[in-house]
């Protein structure tokens, strides 16, 4: 992975999705919570997840591409990658 000192901004994303998932799970376990707010806290945590992995891709793709040996290899993963539910 590239230099860690680098990724503060990446796992403060990662705390703030913790805590937005940690949220849902107090709704989903409290019978008498308001479902709209649920629904938001969902919908919150579904972007932050996709935000987060625009920006660590943005952040990481250079390194992965040139810590692969193959390219061939390579190639093929980032296809896997990319067709996968991943990115739906």
């Amino acid at each position: 992975m590239a230099n860690l000192d680098n990724n503060t901004d990446l796992l403060n994303r990662l705390n703030r999705i913790q805590g937005q998932i940690e949220a849902l799970k107090k709704n989903v376990s409290n019978p008498e919570a308001d479902c709209m707010k649920t629904m938001q806290l969902l919908k919150a945590a579904n972007n932050a997840l996709k935000k987060f992995g625009e920006a660590y891709v943005s952040k990481h793709l250079e390194y992965c591409i040139r810590s692969k040996g193959n390219v061939t290899e390579m190639e093929q993963d980032l296809k896997n990658v990319i067709s996968s539910s991943f990115f739906l």
